[in-house]
C-alpha cells in the first residue's frame, strides 16, 4: 500500500520533468524516505520534505539552478566528484 510520502515524491518527480523536460533527466531519481524525498542525479543528492522540494523547484529557472538553489537552502546530500 502506497503512503502518504510516496505519493508526495511522484508529485516532485513529475514537478521536476514536467519544469525541466529539456535537460537531460535520464539518471534522475526520486525516492521517498521515511519522511522526506531524496533527489538524485549525476551523483548528487538533495533530501526535503515535498513543500520544501516543490518551492526549490518553483525558484529555479534552470535543472542547474535547482542544485544552486537546493544547495543554498542546505538540502545537498553529497556532490558529484
Amino acid at each position: 500500500m502506497a503512503r502518504d510520502i510516496d505519493y508526495a515524491a511522484i508529485a516532485v518527480n513529475k514537478s521536476i520533468t514536467d519544469k525541466f523536460f529539456k535537460d537531460d533527466l535520464s539518471e534522475l531519481h526520486v525516492a521517498a524516505g521515511d519522511k522526506t524525498i531524496a533527489i538524485r542525479h549525476g551523483g548528487r543528492v538533495a533530501e526535503g520534505t515535498r513543500d520544501d522540494l516543490l518551492a526549490a523547484i518553483r525558484k529555479a529557472a534552470t535543472f542547474a539552478e535547482l542544485w544552486d538553489v537546493l544547495e543554498s537552502e542546505g538540502r545537498i546530500r553529497s556532490r558529484a566528484r
